[in-house]
């Protein structure tokens, strides 16, 4: 710990911060070795942002949690200061949690034994948040609370916060990406009498050791955590730094073999320290859910029994092969090539078989725990109906004289941030009357959810103190590339008045008339370093890395955007290829901070045309395009969802080599996968047609239901009716769920970008859920559905009890059930429990149907030609 001190202070020595003088004022002795555990290993992000007594604060309340609690004395002091400690969990912005949540959460556990606070803890967490999908910056513990729901990697993060707060040690656990569906997921794990179990974060069970994901983990390549600090526990390591611990957990949920890879150069000598990376198939790209660098010529990784591409890279080299774990344990792969042009591969990946859990809860408790949820759902009901509504938006608009539209959607997507945003209008407009709500529209959903009125005041006041008339953009310019403060996934804050004054008056002269200015001080001043910010992962603020003058790339490039953006200058971060720009006479030119700037690089054009697809492609879903670099393939980061046909007529890349990655995700969970590699030359036009691997054969019914003996209630209507009627001799999507479950909201989210293209199609959608949840069906009005679709009950479960006799008992176990029926009832596609991409798979098994499965019933009830 000594020697990681003085690293760090080392590491900052050219910054302007008061962090290693705090460390030496008289304080307690066990605050002041707790303090110096945490700035031993602490990412340049928390380094930067986040001040010495708020880092003490939070200190205190750790060590009071330990000395208050009754298991306090029973954790092991290793077990204290990498996972009660520690403030941060993952790449959210830190804030004032245990102190403003510990005695409302001490109260809650009084009198428990550790693992019943644990269960506990859990409960008040779902009082709080539930799941909604959002986008990839996660929210502060007490910002999620705000607005009452989170992903799952917020709600993991908060709960863990929360665990944390009373002494508890926990930990959150993560897939990366699954292997049989385009998504990764993340849970927790808390540290009970020695042993480490799990628990779904905000998802309430009986006992530990349960949760909906359970099932899925046992197909799960690759579970992992991070831990704060030096760390030498019992747990496989996967990778070792000096400031943090990656640790394999995959073995304790799934199946799992350790693989060898070893990697030669093209005269079969072994290759050291040639970089490895384990790619899972997922989102249309072989994701590294795992990078390692070959020791003597050999890698070694612990792993699920599914499919993986491994691809080695070594001084500009690479090469590559696929890796089916069920069948071998060894690879050999030879770095021999330096470009492909012109070759297709194809692959069959094929995702581990579905492990067995085992139910640990009786009937009597697992009725019990629902009873809590109903409970607990109602009590976050009651704080979300405290949102202000359009109502409320209209009287604030109409007194401020601001667009009512504009200002109800703002005011509808803050949700318990409300008087945050009601404070920034109120004031803003005596600013800036013009640009009050433009700044607002430059915002993501979620950064109206938790952004703070000082924050966006500071940013509206500063931008329009006439600075404009430096650089006389088109108001569209200067609005998103100027005034916005948002520029990539960080944290906002008021870096724009900061950083104007910081470099002073002469500067900023300088800057105006030559950008490369900014670009030598950038890269004078401000050390670049890879791995001191990997745990953390949250990009430092631009004062911070001012301030601090040390930061990862990423952290260095936004400083440079910002500064310009201060300076009334248009700066972005390059969408597909996230490098910092800036506008010189209407062209975007990239900054460089290896190389001069790369103002003249040689360009080419692509052409994406739509192949024999029964679906148009889509971007991140489908498809994906990829930029050789340094050996490996980048993905260019174009907007998930985008089809072949919204892409430019032509795309303007780089020169150089590229891939295009396309997968077929099948039912079962397994790819039927291509990659195909080619060329942009300059100055020229190259044309990839997008077209995904069929499966061999048709389709075929899996099984059959009698749609005339199964009944459902409508909740419009006074008694049940069959399904056949319900139907009217159409063809059929049965989703059985359960409303208040994460799988079953994803469902019902995969469906939302199809709805139109489903709608047109002659085919009902019918929702159930059982006669216990059907007040949960409310729900589906939230949800982008299509208009045709029918909600009701399940009557004495007999769609569950017809279903799970055709697929299995287990089934009722594992909603989300969804079903494509035609008017016989015979079943062309079947899946039950968590999964994504249901709505796609949906949408070409139909419209597969339709060119395959004769039509049985009048002309007019079939799917339309």
């Amino acid at each position: 710990m000594d020697k990681m001190l003085s690293e760090q202070q080392r590491l900052t020595a050219n910054g302007k911060t008061g962090i290693w003088n705090y460390l030496q004022t008289n304080m307690p002795a066990d605050e002041k070795q707790a303090l110096r555990f945490l700035y031993a290993y602490m990412p340049l992000s928390d380094l930067a942002d986040y001040s010495p007594s708020f880092i003490h604060t939070n200190v205190k309340y750790a060590l009071k949690a330990r000395a208050e609690m009754p298991w306090g004395k029973n954790i092991p002091e290793e077990v204290f200061l990498h996972f009660v400690l520690p403030l941060r969990v993952n790449n959210e912005n830190l804030d004032d949690f245990r102190e403003v949540m510990y005695n409302e959460l001490k109260e809650r556990v009084k009198g428990l034994s550790i693992e019943k606070a644990a269960l506990e803890v859990n409960h008040w967490c779902h009082e709080k948040v539930s799941y909604r999908g959002t986008d990839a910056r996660t929210s502060a513990p007490l910002s999620t609370v705000k607005k009452s729901f989170g992903r799952c990697g917020e709600e993991s993060t908060f709960t863990v916060t929360a665990l944390r707060t009373v002494g508890i040690p926990a930990r959150q656990v993560y897939t990366p990406r699954w292997a049989h569906s385009d998504d990764n997921h993340a849970w927790v794990e808390v540290w009970i009498n020695g042993k480490w179990q799990f628990l779904g974060a905000c998802e309430p069970d009986p006992r530990l050791n349960m949760g909906w994901f359970a099932e899925p983990a046992t197909r799960a390549m690759l579970v992992h955590t991070r831990v704060y600090g030096n760390y030498f526990g019992s747990e496989e390591v996967l990778t070792r730094t000096p400031r943090f611990s990656e640790l394999n957990l995959t073995s304790y949920y799934a199946p799992v073999k350790r693989v060898t890879v070893s990697v030669k150069d093209e005269n079969g000598a072994l290759l050291d320290k040639a970089k490895v990376n384990f790619g899972l198939y997922n989102y249309a790209e072989y994701y590294a859910i795992a990078s390692c660098v070959t020791d003597k010529g050999f890698v070694n990784l612990t792993t699920g029994l599914g499919d993986l591409l491994v691809w080695a890279s070594y001084k500009g080299k690479f090469g590559y092969g696929k890796l089916s774990v069920a069948s071998t344990d060894t690879l050999q792969l030879t770095v021999n090539k330096t470009s492909l042009n012109g070759i297709t591969d194809k692959y069959d990946m094929v995702p581990p078989k579905v492990g067995k859990v085992a139910a640990n809860a009786t009937p009597e408790e697992v009725k019990a725990n629902n009873g809590r949820l109903l409970q607990e759902d109602s009590i976050r009901h009651a704080y979300m109906a405290t949102f202000k509504d359009s109502v409320w938006a209209s009287a604030l608009a109409a007194r401020l004289g601001l667009d009512k539209a504009l200002v109800c959607q703002a005011v509808a997507k803050c949700y318990g941030n409300w008087a945050e945003l009601g404070g920034y209008l109120e004031k803003g407009v005596l600013v800036s009357p013009k640009y009050v709500l433009p700044l607002l529209a430059q915002l993501s959903d979620k950064d109206l959810s938790d952004a703070q009125s000082s924050i966006l005041l500071g940013q509206l006041a500063s931008a329009t103190k006439g600075l404009k008339s430096y650089a006389p953009y088109q108001d569209d310019i200067f609005i998103q590339y100027v005034l916005s403060p948002r520029m990539a996934n960080e944290n906002l804050t008021d870096w724009r008045e900061f950083l104007y004054s910081a470099f002073g008056a002469d500067f900023r002269t300088r800057i105006r008339k030559d950008v490369s200015v900014l670009r030598n001080w950038i890269q004078q001043n401000i050390r670049v370093d890879s791995m001191a910010n990997m745990h953390s992962r949250s990009p430092l603020s631009p004062t911070g890395v001012f301030k601090l003058r040390v930061a990862d790339k990423q952290s260095r490039d936004l400083l440079f955007v910002a500064t310009c953006r201060s300076f009334g200058l248009a700066a972005r971060i390059n969408q597909e290829t996230v490098e910092p720009q800036y506008l010189d006479n209407g062209i975007w030119k990239t900054i460089s901070f290896t190389t001069e700037n790369k103002t003249s690089t040689a360009t080419g054009s692509l052409q994406l045309s739509n192949g024999n697809n029964l679906v148009e492609p889509q971007y991140y879903l489908h498809f994906t395009i990829g930029k050789l670099q340094d050996g490996n393939y980048k993905t260019l980061e174009f907007d998930e969802g985008k089809r072949v046909s919204e892409f430019p007529a032509n795309i303007k890349l780089e020169a150089g080599y590229y891939s295009l990655v396309t997968g077929n995700r099948q039912s079962d969970g397994s790819v039927l996968s291509s990659i195909s590699y080619f060329k942009i030359s300059p100055d020229s036009t190259t044309r990839v047609v997008v077209e995904l691997v069929r499966e061999a054969g048709g389709l075929k019914a899996s099984g059959k239901l009698d749609l005339g003996k199964l009944n459902v209630q409508p909740v419009d209507a006074a008694s049940a009716v069959s399904l056949a009627n319900l139907s009217g001799g159409q063809q059929t999507v049965l989703v059985v769920i359960d409303p208040d479950k994460e799988p079953s909201k994803h469902i019902m989210n995969d469906l939302g970008p199809y709805k139109e293209a489903l709608g047109k199609l002659k085919t009902k959608f019918v929702f159930v859920s059982s006669e216990q949840k059907a007040g949960g069906l409310k729900i589906l009005s939230t949800y982008s559905l299509p208009d045709n679709y029918v909600a009701g009950t399940d009557v004495k479960d007999n769609i569950l009890e017809a279903v799970a006799g055709e697929y299995g008992q287990t089934v009722k176990d594992k909603l989300p059930l969804v079903l494509f029926l035609d008017a016989q009832g015979n079943v062309y596609y079947f899946s039950a429990g968590y999964r994504i991409g249901v709505g796609e798979q949906l949408l070409r098994t139909i419209l597969q149907a339709e060119k395959e499965i004769p039509c049985n019933t009048a002309k007019e009830s079939c799917t339309t030609p």
